[in-house]
């Protein structure tokens, strides 16, 4: 009989990518039940049980809002925490991260008073703990008993956060910890501890790599180092799953792409990192539109709706082959959609099948970098964009992590396009030479070993 059992917490969609395709459930059947709670419909779950053949116990949760003082707690603690690793670090691109909500009159006082009360309390930090501290004694005593008696009828061994960023699952940390329940909770991206997003309460702190847990204990010296433990992330252990792959041909012939020619990945960001990628992407297809050995792979971002792409697409529709995500999705936003499994596989192939990826500082250089394929950014802005720089983007403070590492190429101008992709495509050792070892920083090796280290820790309960 199993006397393990563990709760798993999934917010949005991409905890079931990053974590339920992933072979930690593998390594828990044998030895522990599971029960899933989000508020992602039963549908998005059915997948992981075929995939995995068990069953699935799921329970569709409704994560309750802050009352108004306790978000303004929270708020102006994040205000504050914003200001303080800004000055501690001195990078102002943290604020950044700082984002007021204006949807009615009530918030935007909110928003008002926590810059004011937070701009006092960056001074110093023990002021930022007696915040977060009243933040969390303001939640709801009702709604604290009501999870409380949740959690005694699932009555799980462990619970396991597939990200710290929701501020509503707060209250079931508290009602955890008044039942002694453990609690793990994955640090969502390797970009995330700066950014003042760390909205749950947990016992120990999942990160990807020894960078990760430098920065924890920068950003949060309250909390234990030993309680901060390196795991890397799951989601980099598919591309060492060898089933995944398809032959070039059958991917080719499957997605419409000429399988004699050279590809391109073009990896889209969303709206708020990248609001000229299009631009971009029209820059590229001008610049190599007349080598008849190249297609561009065009994969927007899952949580890119917008139609922005349209033209460039069929302007250059022989050119540039659209490969779009295999998410459900209902265009309500981030937390509402969730991956197919066979999204997996595809991204999978996508790395393992083209030649070079292009963006703007997305993660994708990683993925690419495990085949150890270069990736070029793009470092050059756009004439008409006035109230964004690309360069900003390179100044936030995980890409600090490059420092001393040649890990990318840099697309400095649109002229210079066609020259950069052409020596990747020719010479892939000659763009980004430290790619592996940027890998290496920011992801603990061996990288097909994450699940099974997550999946121990979960049994340890």
């Amino acid at each position: 009989m199993k006397n393990k059992k563990t709760l798993f917490l999934i917010p949005d969609g991409v905890g079931i990518r990053n974590f339920l395709y992933s072979d930690i459930l593998k390594h828990l059947k044998q030895e522990a039940q599971f029960v899933f709670w989000s508020s992602l419909p039963k549908e998005a779950f059915r997948e992981v049980g075929q995939f995995f053949e068990i069953e699935i116990e799921h329970q569709k949760i409704k994560l309750l809002p802050e009352n108004l003082q306790t978000r303004l707690y929270r708020e102006t603690a994040t205000f504050a925490r914003l200001n303080y690793n800004s000055q501690k670090i001195r990078n102002k691109t943290i604020l950044g991260n700082w984002k007021k909500q204006n949807k009615n009159f009530k918030l935007r006082q909110l928003y008002n008073i926590a810059e004011f009360i937070g701009k006092w309390a960056s001074k110093k930090y023990n002021r930022i703990l007696v915040l977060e501290q009243k933040s969390r004694k303001n939640w709801s005593q009702t709604i604290i008993k009501n999870y409380k008696n949740e959690l005694k009828q699932i009555n799980p061994t462990s619970i396991f956060i597939t990200h710290q960023r929701v501020a509503s699952l707060m209250p079931i940390c508290i009602a955890a910890k008044e039942l002694n329940i453990p609690i793990v909770s994955a640090i969502y991206s390797w970009d995330n501890l700066p950014k003042a997003r760390l909205n749950v309460l947990a016992d120990k702190y999942l990160v990807w790599s020894d960078y990760m847990k430098d920065e924890m204990r920068l950003y949060y010296p309250e909390i234990n180092s030993d309680d901060v433990i390196v795991t890397g992330s799951p989601q980099f252990e598919f591309y060492y799953q060898s089933e995944r792959l398809i032959s070039r041909e059958v991917f080719a012939k499957k997605y419409g792409l000429d399988a004699s020619k050279k590809w391109i990945c073009y990896s889209g960001d969303d709206t708020l990192t990248s609001p000229y990628d299009q631009d971009y992407l029209k820059d590229l297809a001008e610049s190599i539109k007349n080598d008849k050995n190249i297609q561009i792979l065009f994969r927007r971002c899952p949580a890119d709706f917008s139609n922005r792409y349209d033209e460039v697409l069929k302007k250059y529709k022989d050119l540039i082959i659209a490969v779009n995500p295999e998410w459900h999705t209902t265009k309500t936003g981030w937390n509402t959609f969730f991956p197919k499994v066979s999204d997996v596989n595809l991204l999978v192939n996508v790395a393992y099948h083209c030649n070079v990826v292009i963006n703007v500082g997305s993660t994708m250089a990683h993925d690419f970098a495990v085949f150890d394929k270069p990736c070029l950014y793009i470092n050059y802005d756009q004439p008409q964009s006035h109230n964004w720089s690309v360069k900003l983007v390179y100044q936030f403070q995980h890409f600090r992590s490059m420092k001393g590492l040649d890990a990318v190429g840099w697309i400095n101008n649109k002229e210079e396009i066609k020259d950069k992709v052409l020596l990747a495509l020719h010479h892939p050792e000659q763009v980004g030479k430290d790619r592996k070892k940027w890998l290496e920083k920011i992801i603990l090796h061996p990288l097909e070993e994450s699940s099974k280290r997550i999946a121990q820790i979960l049994l340890k309960g």
